[in-house]
């Protein structure tokens, strides 16, 4: 008998699942944000992530130099968070530099050398 549902066999259902765990349930995963940017996630995923600990909501009062995003052992500072995001849009801007560059060889006839 075959039941309705999500199939189990699928790999990419375990690996959504690991994906939103830790997007939801940042603790016992991270600790630093180099850790997320390290992290076997997409670039959303860690934007996502980083962003959440950015958060005012996260502050820690009286030092709003820090966030204590839940389920993480120790405050972190948000210099540190905003370090990290910032060299995920690095490597965003260095892909996309990539990929034109490419491009404009193809374009030229110009295929390597």
């Amino acid at each position: 008998m075959k039941t309705k549902g999500s199939d189990h066999t699928n790999p990419h259902n375990a690996v959504d699942a690991i994906s939103a765990s830790h997007i939801l349930h940042t603790h016992g995963h991270f600790d630093h944000p180099e850790e997320v940017v390290s992290a076997r996630l997409s670039t959303d995923e860690k934007r996502e992530i980083l962003a959440s600990w950015a958060s005012d909501l996260h502050a820690v009062e009286s030092l709003p130099e820090l966030r204590h995003p839940p389920g993480v052992h120790h405050p972190v500072r948000y210099r540190d968070v905003l370090d990290a995001l910032k060299k995920l849009d690095e490597w965003r801007d260095e892909r996309s530099q990539t990929q034109t560059s490419r491009r404009v060889r193809l374009c030229s006839g110009y295929a390597g050398g």
